[in-house]
């Protein structure tokens, strides 16, 4: 603070003014802030034409009773790994095909959306689909399908939560 403003301001004014800066000059800068990230699950759907059981876990999945998945006459859930996304770090999630999902959290959105990035891929090969990027609501799956797995169709569910800052 330079002197001549030392000599304006009264003394109280002065300490006031000590004590309000001290805690701004101890928060780390902006960058130093966590990224966003969102917690969410993987749902890794075995589904086939052929007439079967629809897993209980998967009965109340509106978007599973929708075109296209409504082809489908049976779906088992394989599997429901849970994620944790960071915006822009990359998440790994191997399917039991042999090839992996990676997702990338691009950005939530000033209206608490999830752009993703993602990508399946089989190891040493191109991939199967690249890069893809959606668009999720929290708390509503965004699926992919088409990969051929045991007489049947992969289908892979990204559902994430709630926003953390």
């Amino acid at each position: 603070m330079t002197r001549a403003l030392r000599t304006w301001l009264p003394a109280g004014l002065l300490g006031l003014l000590g004590v309000l800066a001290v805690p701004a000059l101890a928060q780390p800068p902006a960058s130093a802030q966590p990224a966003a990230s969102a917690d969410g699950e993987v749902l890794i759907v075995l589904a086939s034409r052929e007439a079967g059981p629809v897993d209980p876990r998967l009965v109340n999945v509106p978007a599973l009773r929708r075109s296209p998945f409504d082809a489908f006459q049976s779906m088992a859930l394989l599997s429901s790994p849970r994620v944790r996304l960071r915006v822009g770090v990359e998440e790994i999630v191997p399917l039991p095909n042999g090839r992996s999902m990676r997702l990338v959290l691009r950005e939530v959105t000033a209206e608490g959306r999830y752009r993703l990035q993602v990508s399946i891929n089989r190891p040493g090969q191109r991939d199967y689909l690249p890069e893809l990027d959606v668009v999720a609501s929290p708390g509503d799956p965004v699926f992919i399908a088409g990969q051929s797995y045991q007489n049947g169709t992969l289908v892979i569910g990204i559902r994430l939560g709630t926003r953390r800052p």
